[in-house]
């Protein structure tokens, strides 16, 4: 597991950790640190845990977001035999980024069942809950809804249309009505019951929801960047062209839409991590 704080952070994390306990909090006052929320001092510092499901599937404009917002992330690869936490008593805030599994194949993939654990244990503690694609397919399921295999899979930059009910949602309120984004995905859920549908494209109705107020589930990739996509077509070339796709065209268009979504993008990952 990796975690990523401020340089300011880090330091001032190493220094108390030397100083006894008597003197900590004596001193901890000096050390804080600007933010876009005020300043903060080392222990109101926030941490989120992402789970990565591939060398390839980074946190993209979400580990942007926090790090400017001054929250901690840290990074867990179960793929590579990483442990996951038990629960969610050791974190603020929960993201679950996309990959190349299918949420069902937990016999393939046990850590996919795990995640799923650490989604309920999360709800259930109130800690808001973001999942992309593949992450989002995985709240899906730990909500006892079906992800299953798509008629077509929808790989490229389609059109995103939010619903009536996105106006007045804190996440989807900050996107455009219509925007282009990156799709990559083979299955695809359900709406859990209870839940809120916030968007959709031609080709896949359920491509957003909220569940209770602070978790979000997406089968699109907000969080993606054009390097960031043109890192994911480079390690997929033959994938894509046996998929009837052209990478080069891919890499052109993801240079032409994603900055365009960026913005909106920012802003309503600001807003999720409003929740924490």
């Amino acid at each position: 597991m990796s975690c990523r704080q401020s340089g300011r952070t880090a330091r001032s994390f190493s220094i108390l950790c030397t100083l006894g306990n008597a003197e900590i909090q004596a001193k901890a006052a000096f050390f804080s640190f600007p933010s876009e929320t005020g300043m903060l001092s080392f222990f109101d510092m926030k941490k989120v845990l992402f789970i990565q499901h591939g060398d390839v599937d980074k946190p993209g404009l979400v580990a942007e977001v926090l790090a400017e917002l001054s929250i901690e992330l840290c990074v867990i690869h179960p793929y590579a035999g990483e442990p996951l936490p038990s629960d969610a008593s050791g974190f603020d805030g929960l993201v679950l980024g996309g990959g190349g599994q299918s949420a069902y194949d937990v016999e393939l993939y046990p850590y996919l069942e795990s995640e799923c654990g650490l989604v309920r244990s999360a709800l259930a503690s109130q800690k808001p809950v973001l999942g992309l694609c593949l992450g989002g397919q995985l709240i899906a399921r730990a909500l006892r809804v079906k992800v299953q295999r798509a008629e077509r899979k929808e790989i490229g930059f389609f059109p995103v249309t939010l619903t009536r009910d996105a106006a007045a949602d804190p996440m989807a309120g900050e996107l455009p009505g219509v925007f282009g984004a990156a799709h990559w995905h083979g299955d695809v859920f359900e709406i859990p019951d209870g839940s809120v549908r916030l968007a959709s494209t031609a080709l896949t109705p359920n491509q957003m929801f909220r569940h209770g107020q602070n978790c979000y589930g997406f089968q699109f990739h907000l969080e993606m960047t054009p390097a960031l996509f043109e890192e994911l077509v480079r390690d997929s070339e033959d994938y894509l062209v046996d998929s009837g796709a052209v990478p080069d065209e891919l890499i052109r268009e993801a240079r032409e839409v994603l900055p365009l979504l960026e913005p909106s993008a920012r802003a309503a990952f600001k807003k999720w991590a409003g929740f924490l």
